[in-house]
């Protein structure tokens, strides 16, 4: 399954490289976030919890970036488990900022992924309705943290 968004705020590309290349300072944009601990320079593993369909799912999740191109691409592959025996794979996740103007910065993300276990079995639309409400307000939460 695959989603992508894009969303252009109002903020240098320098100042969203900046918050999109920390984990940490990410995490408060990140839908149903629930932890997120730095491994490494590379590898972050994160706790997210969601409501998907009629199931309250918990994911258990580690990313490792395996491209950086500064300041303009991230690709990231990652694995997890949920918390009822279901099994997300991650094969990309990608990042990628364009500067628009020297104030002006389109950011656009996408993520392939697949879920296995009882989510998998809710089929493709609910999962891939969840997977753009969360992008959308991914996309919202990255915009006002940005312009504020």
């Amino acid at each position: 399954m695959e989603f992508s968004h894009s969303v252009v705020v109002n903020a240098p590309v320098d100042r969203v490289w900046a918050l999109v290349r920390d984990p940490e300072q990410l995490a408060p944009a990140i839908p149903g976030l629930e932890s997120i601990e730095v491994l490494d320079e590379t590898t972050f593993r994160a706790q997210i919890a969601q409501r998907i369909g009629p199931f309250r799912a918990r994911f258990d999740l580690t990313m490792s970036l395996v491209e950086v191109i500064e300041p303009r691409r991230i690709t990231a592959t990652g694995q997890g488990t949920e918390g009822g025996g279901g099994l997300l794979k991650v094969p990309s996740a990608v990042v990628e900022l364009e500067p628009i103007s020297p104030t002006e910065t389109r950011l656009s993300f996408s993520m392939e992924f697949s879920l296995l276990g009882k989510l998998g079995t809710l089929g493709y639309a609910v999962v891939k309705h969840k997977a753009g409400e969360m992008a959308r307000v991914f996309s919202e939460n990255l915009k006002k943290t940005l312009e504020e």
